[in-house]
């Protein structure tokens, strides 16, 4: 029993399974490389020693999670060999987990791409921000062709890596040891599976060193964001994030002391004027002098980054009317998103405060309602509506504002079904078109109205209608989606001119977010948060505006431009009147602190880096500049922490007028 031939053919059968696991991972790896290479554009041939380094750390991070998954199964196997007891049953058995959890690792792999391809960041914990919808997501994959090039992909992958494992477990049964006797090979098959435990836990662990085990950060290694993203393994990056959004740690935002983040941020927005009654942050809003009392539509725009203007540089004609409509509007050029998702954008834009990383604040329950545009111009007898092509319960936007004074939410229930297209629901034109009646109702009523819209069809899956009279001129299909969007909006800008309330209406436009463009230099795309924001007034004389803002800063900034007196209990400034030094977003697990000429980065597993971005510098001035790091860093805490003990203590509403 146990000679040591037996000890040598079971190593090799192991082998065989790391091996053809660690082949697949590498596979994924070298998939998303060649799709993302142009991010190596300006390394010339310095470029291949940091990919064969990455590609090294991806070997690195897929035995770290190829030991987690054999551990236990090889520890067992291991005791029953020493037992004599490892039967083709059990074995097979042992094959089967094995492989089943590797294909679901597999899977994980296949979804990164297209997770990486749209948020500039490998996969993380939120994913799981649209799962309580499955319906709708799964709807929006299998509609877009080039999810299901990745579908198929790993349908392909996990079909020979299943086949080759049936192989290996088969060969493996013909030289399991037959039971017998103690002998003195026992103690080397003892030995041999503790050095074995052993070296896998070290394969576990990632590092020799003894003072911490791999991490995210051990990943950076240079100043190219894809070069150091590119050795992660998406299952560890999901993995890790899900466990550090368990800890209590990360559930409660706590980097400073509530105290010094509640007087930083009341000195950052005006102490002199603070309602301490209502909250630490609550101040008279100044508004401007109005003739009357205007309608307002606010359009926010799916994906649409600064990149995509020719305004900004893009030659491809994407946006020509948005880039005409500047020119005629309040233009503010200096604009960023809170975050990189669409259920951000909604709540910072309609209720001025920040997106709080990974959490999901329109998932929250709040007793009370909030300060923001719906609150305020309902008190000030505005009818409000919200305007949505899909299913309006996808990420709770119907429940969250019905209850915070939207009186109407209109949704893919409310259109006709033949015109529902994808998951996505109706057409950006259809969803106009279908406005126009319904708001022509609300200014027969003869109160103001206040009407949001969120537009989709700039998002996968695809749908470009083919019978409303719209032609590209580009040839690629994402491009004409940008395209369509932007003549959807002409299209409703048409359609409003004919109609009674136009001269008496305010139209204001800006993106939920932006979208990765290009190459990025840093750890977050910038284009996935600088946005346009304008603001159009019939007969008012345009004027652009380079203030730096943010997207909190749109209730105030609007509620000033209507006329109205009232307190501002958000975050944000009206950009009319007043300035920041400072813009803060977060990139979900990443925050951002941004000022005219510095980006701060701050993340959990990484060192503060500190960039030039007018520059586009990779160099991290954070060690060279301290003190700004350091009040950047501070700003960026105090703005999410404010709004954190805000919502816990029920600071967010508005007096109620009497």
């Amino acid at each position: 029993m146990n000679k040591p031939g037996t000890i040598r053919r079971n190593f090799y059968h192991l082998l065989c399974v790391y091996l053809l696991s660690m082949g697949i991972f590498t596979l994924f790896r070298l998939l998303l490389l060649v799709l993302h290479f142009d991010q190596l554009y300006d390394l010339g041939m310095a470029k291949w020693p940091l990919v064969a380094r990455a590609l090294w750390m991806g070997v690195r991070f897929d035995t770290v999670i190829s030991c987690y998954i054999l551990f236990f199964p090889v520890v067992i196997a291991t005791v029953l060999l020493w037992l004599g007891r490892l039967t083709p049953c059990v074995l097979r058995i042992g094959y089967v987990l094995v492989t089943l959890l590797f294909v679901v690792a597999f899977f994980l792999c296949a979804v990164d791409i297209p997770f990486f391809t749209r948020f500039f960041t490998r996969l993380n914990s939120s994913i799981f921000t649209w799962m309580d919808h499955p319906a709708m997501v799964l709807g929006m994959v299998f509609a877009e062709p080039r999810f299901m090039v990745f579908l198929f992909v790993f349908l392909v992958l996990a079909a020979v890596y299943v086949s080759l494992m049936r192989r290996i477990r088969r060969s493996h049964a013909l030289c399991l040891p037959r039971p017998r006797k103690w002998t003195p090979h026992v103690l080397l098959w003892i030995g041999a599976g503790f050095l074995l435990w052993g070296a896998m836990f070290l394969g576990i662990r990632g590092r020799i060193a003894q003072k911490s085990p791999i991490r995210v950060g051990t990943a950076y290694f240079s100043n190219k964001p894809f070069i150091n993203q590119l050795g992660l393994n998406p299952v560890f990056s999901f993995m890790r994030s899900c466990m550090d959004a368990q800890k209590d740690i990360n559930r409660c935002l706590s980097w400073i002391p509530d105290d010094e983040a509640l007087t930083r941020m009341a000195g950052l927005l005006g102490h002199d004027a603070v309602l301490d009654s209502i909250s630490p942050i609550a101040r008279r809003l100044v508004p401007r002098p109005v003739a009357e009392q205007y309608n307002l539509v606010l359009v926010i725009m799916e994906g649409l980054s600064t990149g995509k203007m020719t305004r900004f540089g893009n030659p491809d004609r994407l946006t020509p009317f948005l880039d005409s409509l500047a020119g005629v509007s309040y233009f503010f050029s200096n604009m960023y998103s809170a975050g990189i998702h669409t259920h951000n954008g909604i709540y910072s834009v309609l209720f001025g405060h920040p997106a709080l990383m990974t959490k999901h604040n329109m998932m929250q329950y709040f007793s009370d309602k909030m300060a923001g545009l719906p609150n305020i111009l309902y008190q000030q007898g505005y009818q409000t509506a919200f305007f949505i092509p899909h299913d309006d319960q996808f990420d709770n936007v119907g429940g969250f504002l019905s209850s915070n004074d939207v009186m109407t939410v209109i949704s893919q229930k409310d259109y006709p079904a033949k015109e529902v297209k994808s998951a996505m629901g109706v057409t950006d034109e259809f969803m106009f078109r279908f406005s126009i009646p319904l708001l022509n109702r609300m200014a027969a009523r003869g109160t103001p109205f206040f009407a949001a819209m969120m537009t989709a069809s700039d998002h996968e899956p695809y749908v470009l209608p083919g019978d409303v009279g719209f032609v590209p001129h580009n040839r690629e299909l994402p491009k004409q989606m940008a395209e369509f969007a932007d003549w959807s909006l002409r299209r409703f800008m048409e359609y409003a001119s004919g109609q009674p309330w136009f001269a008496h209406t305010v139209f204001a436009f800006i993106a939920d977010h932006g979208c990765a463009m290009g190459r990025s230099a840093y750890d977050i795309s910038l284009t996935y948060h600088h946005i346009p924001f304008m603001i159009y007034v019939p007969g008012l004389q345009p004027e652009e505006i380079a203030t730096l803002g943010v997207q909190a800063d749109v209730t105030p900034t609007l509620a000033s431009l209507l006329g109205i007196g009232c307190v501002n209990n958000t975050l944000g400034i009206d950009l009319l009147h007043d300035t920041r030094r400072h813009a803060v977003f977060s990139s979900d697990h990443t925050l951002a602190c941004l000022s005219d000429s510095l980006l701060f980065l701050y993340s959990r597993d990484l060192p503060d880096r500190l960039y030039r971005y007018r520059e586009n510098d990779p160099t991290n001035y954070s060690d060279a500049l301290p003190a700004v790091s350091d009040e950047m860093k501070t700003t960026a805490f105090s703005w999410l922490q404010t709004s954190q003990w805000m919502i816990e203590r029920r600071k967010t509403s508005l007096p109620q007028e009497k």
